[in-house]
C-alpha cells in the first residue's frame, strides 16, 4: 500500500512540475520587446507584444502586434541573403494589428520579420523557418 501511494505522490509531482514549466514557457515565435520614446526629458519604454502563428510555416504567416496605445508600426520579411521579399504599412496607427503574408510563393529557408517604429527604425526583429510545401 505504501508503494502505491508513493508512486501516486510522485506521478502527482511529476505532472504539476511539467504543466508549471510549460505554463512558464512562450509559445514559439512569441514574445514582448520595448520601444523607447522621449517626451521632453521624460523616456518612456512602450511594451510591444508579437506573436507569429501558425508555425509549422507553409503557406502563410500571420502576425499580431500588441501596443498599450495607438502606435505606426511596419513590417519587412527579409530572406536570409538580406533581400526584402514584402513590406507592410498599414494606413493608419493601431494598438493592435493582425496581418497575413502569404508566403506560398516563397522558397523554404529562414527568414526573419523586421518590425519598424513610429521613427521607420528598425526596433525588433523575428525569425522563422519556412517549410517546403
Amino acid at each position: 500500500m505504501k508503494q502505491v501511494l508513493l508512486s501516486v505522490a510522485l506521478l502527482f509531482s511529476a505532472f504539476c512540475l511539467n504543466a508549471q514549466s510549460a505554463r512558464q514557457q512562450s509559445p514559439p515565435n512569441s514574445g514582448s520587446f520595448y520601444i523607447s520614446k522621449t517626451t521632453g526629458t521624460v523616456e518612456e519604454h512602450i511594451n510591444v507584444n508579437y506573436a507569429l502563428y501558425p508555425a509549422p510555416f507553409v503557406n502563410v504567416v500571420k502576425m499580431n502586434l500588441n501596443t498599450p496605445n495607438d502606435m505606426m508600426l511596419s513590417v519587412k520579411i527579409i530572406n536570409s541573403n538580406g533581400t526584402q521579399m514584402t513590406a507592410w504599412k498599414p494606413a493608419q496607427a493601431n494598438y493592435r494589428y493582425d496581418k497575413e503574408f502569404d508566403i506560398s510563393s516563397y522558397p523554404a529557408g529562414k527568414y526573419r520579420i523586421d518590425i519598424y517604429g513610429p521613427a521607420n527604425t528598425k526596433v525588433h526583429s523575428v525569425s522563422f523557418d519556412k517549410k517546403a510545401s
